[in-house]
């Protein structure tokens, strides 16, 4: 499923989202390779290679079928800052319950800026505008406290608690799930 226009650029207040280029891959890198980021994280390799960050670049810039999601790149003052990306929770079952599932993080020079729930708010209103979906889901390890505020500052609410697997770490971690319904996002909105 793709969620994002080849050509979407999502434009707020201080960002600009756009699709990942394959030029993105030395600064993606750059920003991604640090433990304060990746441990926070479900999938990524640990070390974190240079190899890792181009063939990310190359699968979303191209689309590969290998890649589950649909990534637009954070930029801030023409920059790459991090990633926002949007897949179905779960592929095998696209019934309800089964909406996008937001994942992103950004770059720990710019943590604590508001940036990251900025871009949260325009990727959420453009999958409830360009999109049937009735809920959105997101959620994150119970430890990181700054992403649940950046989901709840958004109108996300918690679903569930549950462990997830992270493969920097090495073992499951207790997660919060959190959800966004259309009615709710409008409310607040």
């Amino acid at each position: 499923m793709q969620f994002f226009d080849d050509d979407l650029t999502l434009r707020t207040q201080h960002l600009m989202l756009r699709r990942l280029r394959l030029d993105d891959a030395e600064p993606l890198f750059a920003l991604f390779n640090n433990w304060n980021v990746i441990r926070l994280l479900s999938s990524p390799p640990w070390p974190y290679r240079p190899e890792d960050s181009r063939l990310f670049a190359d699968a979303a810039a191209g689309r590969s079928r290998d890649l589950d999601e649909d990534v637009l790149a954070i930029t801030h003052g023409g920059a790459f800052a991090g990633i926002i990306s949007a897949r179905y929770r779960d592929a095998n079952n696209l019934q309800r319950g089964a909406g996008p599932n937001v994942g992103y993080w950004i770059g720990e020079p710019l943590w604590g800026r508001g940036f990251m729930t900025e871009a949260l708010h325009a990727v959420v209103r453009h999958l409830f505008e360009d999109t049937a979906t009735g809920e959105i889901y997101s959620g994150a390890f119970t430890e990181n406290a700054a992403s649940l505020r950046v989901q709840a500052k958004v109108g996300f609410v918690p679903d569930g608690d549950t462990t997830l697997f992270s493969t920097p770490r090495g073992g499951d971690f207790p997660h919060v799930n959190t959800v966004l319904t259309r009615e709710r996002f409008e409310q607040l909105s």
